[in-house]
């Protein structure tokens, strides 16, 4: 059997855990503990969420999630290599944590690698069009940046249509690499 992996990294609250868990064939494998800091959230990811999707009969991916912040890097080591996917969330509503994104794209190096990637933008179900546009133009920069090509879109990782959406968008870039 083929076994491919997907990353799912970004900042925390941004939807990595629920992504996972809304693409997942089987049970998956969560790592969240009770955060002892105000994070926003009662829980966060503590280590490496798994889930996975049979792509065909012979053909399985793997969906790594990974948590954001930097004394993490350690499980960024491993999921990074050979993956077939890299999708970035960004949490809209808060004040976007530039400089991790910054650091999770000269980790990752999709450029450097070839890998796949597309920017997720999540949480923006009642936000206005013209405030999604400006984190997207700013997001669009930082790839920029990194000479990044990437698309980005927005999704709701608790719907399965609109969470299937970034598979078929990473899968398209695939096909042309």
């Amino acid at each position: 059997m083929d076994c491919h992996k997907l990353a799912v990294i970004g900042e925390v609250g941004a939807g990595k855990t629920q992504l996972i868990s809304t693409l997942s064939e089987i049970k998956p494998f969560e790592t969240e503990a009770e955060s002892s800091i105000d994070i926003g959230k009662q829980y966060t990811t503590v280590g490496i969420d798994y889930g996975r999707i049979m792509l065909d009969e012979k053909t399985a991916l793997g969906l790594y999630g990974v948590p954001g912040q930097d004394r993490y890097q350690f499980l960024w080591e491993f999921v990074k290599e050979s993956l077939w996917g890299l999708v970035v969330l960004v949490k809209y509503g808060d004040i976007p944590d530039i400089d991790n994104f910054d650091k999770l794209l000269t980790f990752f190096s999709p450029k450097q690698n070839k890998t796949a990637c597309l920017v997720a933008i999540t949480h923006c179900d009642d936000a206005q069009e013209s405030e999604v546009s400006a984190l997207t133009q700013e997001v669009q920069s930082i790839l920029s940046i990194h000479g990044v090509m990437a698309p980005v879109i927005n999704v709701d990782a608790r719907d399965k249509h609109s969470a299937t959406t970034i598979l078929h968008t990473l899968n398209a870039i695939n096909r042309f690499n």
